[in-house]
């Protein structure tokens, strides 16, 4: 068994004032009026998962961790809110939702009940790219467990109870929603980003909602949920033949069709500016969103991005949040981020400010956006980005959820096995250069899509500033 092996050096700071350690140990460090740094490449070894296939053709991914007597799995289905039915909105959100619901042999307390019983977990939960089935224990219960997410995914029984449970909950969630700003920037930006395909949708309607009936999930969870395509991925105080004996015994059952792989078109960015102004009366905020299309998650440009974001937008130490919040004042909260995914393309910026400084907020957004884009990033602010996430992602293959998801990041995006073994060395080699060229490529300016929330009467002739304003209703959104 091998475990992530992280090897970097970390001294402690020396309290004797004037003197300069001589131990050879210590070559490379660099004082900085802080803990010393070590200009040494962090070193990462992430353990190469097991494979293997069962009978029905699921692919297994094991990684063995025997630091703790605990197990995470991880079934992937490809199944999700992108390829459902465009007039059944919300089917595979529900499918998902009601699968631990009740089976043929368990109502849902007596799934509620054996989980409290073994201490275990498990969830499905429907995402952009996939479905997935989780479970988690002491491996103990390793038997108990996976015949009980078997039964889950084999033997769903979707009550009705159950499921008008989940559609009360999903109006009472809309309502909610509907309160929030974050609603409507959603409800405008995301049709921008991603016309005429699932990618734009993205809340439930009440008329969405009402529509669905028990035998759409029925439907759904038929046609879908197939072992073909699908992965399970597996970390934890667990052998190889151990595990894929018991899967085999419990998934043997699991039987169907080749899976359709979706496919959905990744754009280069908006050729355009648009300025949209959702009213918001009354409203003593303004949630600013500035955005456009970026990069997929297999760009050769995603490292350079990924250090341009955090220095942008991404922690204290960002630009944006050093000018806006701390020197300025105008925020409590503004950050960066970059969504690339197998279906997402997207770099965004987001803030709420007070209603009278909106114009002047955004001035100061776009001033940090222009100055990405013309000046070189100084190579000491550079070394701190790579430091912080270096060292972030090494900490995190200390745990064993970190590391299932590293796992299955490979085999979601098929890179190479030692694709996290060379992370943080193709990190560390992106120049000022580099990220100067991505922010002219990737960070809006002249094809900016902002998006503003807020009290149109109060801020529209701030908005003006930047260009034609179109107005939007809320109601309109609704």
């Amino acid at each position: 068994m091998r475990t992530a092996i992280v090897s970097f050096l970390l001294i402690a700071p020396y309290t004797t004032y004037g003197q300069q350690p001589q131990d050879s140990a210590v070559k490379g460090i660099v004082h900085l009026n802080r803990a010393p740094v070590s200009k040494e490449v962090l070193r990462v070894t992430f353990p190469r998962p097991a494979v293997s296939k069962l009978n029905n053709g699921l692919e297994v991914l094991l990684l063995e961790d025997h630091r703790v007597p605990t197990f995470s799995v991880e079934l992937v289905i490809p199944a999700s809110g992108l390829d459902e039915p465009a007039d059944l909105s919300g089917v595979s959100d529900a499918t998902a939702s009601m699968m631990h619901l009740g089976t043929k042999s368990r109502s849902a307390l007596q799934i509620t009940d054996a989980l409290a019983e073994w201490g275990g977990s498990l969830s499905v939960s429907s995402g952009n790219s996939n479905t997935t089935i989780s479970a988690s224990g002491l491996t103990d219960n390793l038997d108990d467990l996976l015949e009980l997410m078997a039964d889950v995914l084999l033997n769903p029984i979707f009550p009705q109870d159950e499921f008008d449970k989940w559609k009360r909950r999903q109006l009472n969630n809309l309502v909610q929603s509907r309160t929030t700003p974050g609603y409507y920037t959603n409800r405008v930006l995301f049709p921008i980003l991603y016309p005429g395909d699932a990618r734009a949708i993205t809340s439930f309607s009440e008329v969405s909602i009402n529509k669905l009936t028990r035998q759409n999930l029925v439907d759904y969870y038929q046609s879908h949920y197939d072992p073909e395509g699908s992965y399970i991925a597996i970390t934890g105080d667990v052998k190889p033949k151990e595990i894929s004996a018991k899967l085999e015994k419990y998934l043997a059952g699991w039987k169907g069709g080749a899976a359709k792989r979706l496919e959905l078109p990744m754009r280069p960015p908006i050729g355009s500016k648009k300025i949209v102004l959702v009213d918001r009366p009354n409203s003593v905020q303004t949630t600013l969103t500035l955005a456009n299309r970026a990069i997929a998650r297999t760009d050769p440009d995603y490292y350079a991005v990924t250090l341009m974001n955090r220095i942008l937008g991404q922690g204290s130490a960002s630009r944006l949040y050093r000018n806006v919040r701390e020197d300025k004042g105008y925020t409590y909260g503004i950050s960066s981020s970059v969504a690339a995914t197998r279906f997402s393309n997207h770099i965004s910026a987001t803030t709420s400010v007070r209603t009278e400084v909106t114009g002047a907020a955004l001035s100061e957004m776009l001033k940090e956006f222009q100055g990405l884009r013309d000046n070189l990033v100084p190579v000491e602010e550079l070394d701190a980005a790579k430091r912080a996430i270096v060292a972030g992602f090494a900490l995190s293959l200390q745990s064993s959820a970190s590391m299932l998801s590293a796992a299955l990041n490979l085999r979601e995006y098929g890179f190479p096995a030692d694709y996290w073994d060379r992370y943080p060395d193709m990190l560390m080699k992106v120049t000022p250069e580099q990220v100067r060229e991505v922010a002219r490529k990737y960070v809006p300016l002249d094809n900016i899509q902002i998006v503003a929330v807020g009290d149109a009467a109060k801020i529209r002739e701030q908005l003006k500033v930047f260009g034609t304003v179109e107005d939007v209703s809320v109601d309109s959104l609704k």
